[in-house]
């Protein structure tokens, strides 16, 4: 029978293996997300970039003029939305609390956020002619949210962004939503028509770094973490976001109680200017 000391050696070598396999599993991962920053960050850069040396050209007509400064910032739009998430994801991925940062609170009219992101993202859906509205029939009415302004903002344009992507051309983005007076509760809807989301994946979409075999095919880059983060954030408010599947697209629904962190401190944002 081996003595104790023999054993513990045994164990702590065995402890180290698994300790070194874990942190080689953990640098593979490390590299991966800093090609998959590297590559999502430059498509947009290079396209500003040689949308720039076309408006140097001494014969560039003032109608392609407008149209590559549109093009330019619809890419400028998708390169801050991309850095803003993976500055996020780096926060994450350190296990902070995204309550935790400091940001004040304010109270947000998600009608006229919707509006304004509508309008930023916009540029992106015209190469595909993809119109992207919103309907304030019912989200006009609503209170405002006491919320994490910059978060919550994030957490809708990863949903437009991704809804204008999986997008079929010469088809439409609907927003809107309404305030459940019951929950005291805003909920706001994103439907887009393009890849259906299969039933199995209407929760699987929210976990990290997972992308359907749909997403994968038609768009091979990508990190899946925009939901991840978009769930993380909306839960850090108390509140819900679900994914619903259908025959034309889906729906992704977020739900916002209008005073979740009340507790914190808070600060009123300039009117008219709910998402910048």
């Amino acid at each position: 029978m081996p003595e104790t000391g023999e054993v513990t050696i045994e164990t702590l070598q065995n402890e180290v293996r698994i300790l070194k396999d874990q942190l080689a599993r953990k640098e593979r991962e490390r590299i991966e997300y800093l090609q998959n920053v590297s590559h999502q960050l430059v498509a947009p850069l290079n396209a500003i970039k040689w949308h720039i040396e076309n408006l140097t050209q001494a014969r560039i007509g003032v109608d392609r003029a407008r149209k590559v400064l549109k093009s330019v910032y619809s890419q400028a739009t998708l390169a801050v939305h991309l850095a803003k998430n993976f500055a996020l994801m780096s926060n994450l991925e350190e296990d902070h609390a995204l309550t935790a940062l400091r940001e004040p609170l304010q109270a947000v009219n998600l009608c006229q956020l919707m509006i304004n992101l509508a309008d930023d993202f916009q540029p992106q859906g015209w190469d595909k002619n993809v119109h992207v509205a919103v309907d304030d029939t019912q989200l006009r009415t609503a209170p405002e949210v006491l919320v994490i302004k910059p978060l919550i903002t994030q957490v809708f344009s990863n949903i437009i962004e991704n809804a204008i992507k999986y997008s079929k051309p010469d088809s439409g983005i609907d927003i809107e939503g309404f305030y459940d007076s019951g929950k005291d509760a805003v909920t706001v809807s994103v439907h887009n028509r393009g890849i259906p989301l299969r039933e199995e994946d209407t929760h699987r979409v929210f976990d990290r770094g997972y992308r359907t075999l749909e997403a994968k095919n038609q768009y091979p880059a990508g990190t899946g973490f925009g939901l991840y983060i978009a769930k993380r954030i909306v839960e850090s408010h108390q509140g819900d976001i679900v994914a619903t599947a259908g025959d034309a697209g889906s729906v992704f629904s977020v739900t916002l109680p209008v005073k979740a962190l009340q507790g914190r401190t808070r600060q009123r944002g300039p009117k008219n200017d709910s998402s910048r």
